[in-house]
């Protein structure tokens, strides 16, 4: 790229920057679910070259970056470019993605704040990377002959990425410079203590000194709904919080079961799992997935939703595809049915394996008669050949039913459109085609002794 070019890609990126006003309302709309999967699959290697290119153009701001806690070129790249990806999902909304950008970009600007290190840096690095990924997506829109359109929208949902990370950079920056010393050290050790583990980084009993805070054995993470500010709820002075708007939360230390009687009764706010002071980290990343479910409408949140009681929930959605793709083995005919059939075989079965195989048990929490139990039981046993339930793999089978069930898992099954002829391709059409695999070479039932 020429110098020419290069300033005026710098002034594209910043120009669009400044019109960006209000990065909370700048959602991009979902992308066809086969260029979301080609995006995954080549992710690791753009950021690869993203960071090169960074640390090649800026060697010594790099060596700045890399030097604080947890926040590596590399760290930074990759939790950009999944965001970049995740905000274009068709099963997660924007504000959830677009959330965890400003809130990532609020806490960078602002330790750019405590190292005395300029925002023109961040802009110059943002400007590397864009052009990398702008490159790499002109690349790939000739190579696979994507509509213009579809590449006009890649690029410019990139540009409005970077504005909205310097816009955020901006305020955390700002917010920054009128902190009292006491609440910068605390807010150090708030980052530490939900960072992944860095073997550089000072030792949190240090950091805990510093901020006057009494490091817990255990703690866990109250992730809250974008917009519920920290300030408006009564919190002890031990409970640390993340004021950022856009993906606010709290930082309980030695949390009790079901949880203190302080706890903010905020609707929609999840309860990440209690872990040791060193793995703060796993708590907010469970906590924030059960955020997403709940923004979907997957899980309900009146009150704060503890991760540990819906664990088969979050398991299935973290392993969406897969289990999608295993509906159709485990299942097979049952998911051809119409939906007024197949919703109550499928509700009883689940119900059947969770009671252990008890009819009885089933119809009391169904509400039904036994009868109606054994009836749809058996029409399952017709409909699969008497694959189905199989005694060896009912935790398989319950986790694919717990994915199809809930609340969201069909419209994000419609929602997955193929880009070549504009059809669905959700779990429901996948189902049915491997299900007529399934019946054209069925699977060897085995010998009875």
């Amino acid at each position: 790229m020429t110098p020419t070019h290069e300033r005026a890609a710098r002034t594209n990126t910043h120009g669009r920057a400044a019109r960006t006003k209000d990065p909370h309302t700048q959602y991009a709309a979902p992308l066809p679910g086969e260029v979301c999967r080609m995006l995954l699959r080549h992710m690791p290697a753009a950021i690869d070259e993203m960071e090169e290119a960074v640390r090649t153009g800026l060697p010594h701001y790099t060596h700045i970056v890399d030097g604080t806690y947890g926040y590596s070129v590399r760290q930074i790249i990759d939790r950009t470019v999944n965001c970049f990806v995740s905000v274009h999902d068709t099963g997660r909304p924007g504000p959830a993605a677009t959330a965890e950008i400003i809130a990532l970009y609020e806490r960078i600007g602002a330790r750019h704040r405590r190292l005395g290190c300029p925002l023109d840096a961040l802009r110059d690095a943002l400007d590397l990377a864009g052009r990398v990924a702008c490159r790499r997506l002109i690349k790939d829109a000739y190579r696979l002959h994507w509509p213009a359109p579809l590449l006009a929208t890649l690029t410019e949902d990139t540009f409005t990425l970077i504005g909205t990370a310097i816009a955020a950079a901006t305020r955390g920056y700002a917010e920054e410079s009128h902190r009292a010393p006491l609440d910068v050290q605390r807010d150090r050790l708030r980052d530490a203590l939900v960072a992944e583990p860095d073997e550089r980084a000072r030792p949190l009993a240090e950091l805990a000194a510093a901020a006057d805070w009494r490091l817990p054995g255990t703690l866990a993470v109250l992730a809250l709904p974008p917009g519920d500010h920290p300030q408006t709820h009564v919190l002890p002075p031990e409970v640390l919080a993340d004021r950022s708007p856009a993906a606010p939360y709290l930082i309980l230390p030695n949390p009790r079961t079901p949880g203190p009687r302080w706890l903010p009764k905020t609707k929609g706010a999840v309860l990440g799992p209690v872990v040791p002071a060193g793995r703060g980290a796993v708590s907010l990343r469970w906590a924030r997935r059960g955020l997403e479910l709940v923004e979907r409408g997957t899980l309900r949140a009146e009150t704060p939703l503890r991760c540990v009681d819906h664990v088969a929930v979050l398991t299935a959605f973290r392993s969406g595809d897969l289990l999608e793709a295993a509906a159709a083995e485990l299942l097979g005919p049952l998911l051809e049915l119409p939906p007024r059939r197949r919703e109550p075989l499928l509700e009883t079965l689940l119900v059947y394996l969770r009671c252990g195989d008890n009819a009885v048990l089933t119809a009391e929490r169904l509400h039904v008669h036994e009868q109606t139990v054994r009836y749809r039981l058996r029409q399952i046993t017709q409909l699969t050949d008497g694959n189905c339930p199989d005694p060896e793999r009912h935790l398989e089978t319950m986790l694919v039913l717990t994915r199809l069930l809930s609340p969201g898992a069909a419209d994000r099954g419609t929602a997955d459109r193929g880009a070549a002829d504009g059809g669905t391709v959700g779990w429901r059409a996948r189902a049915g085609e491997a299900g007529d695999a399934a019946r054209a070479h069925p699977p060897a039932r085995p010998k009875r002794a």
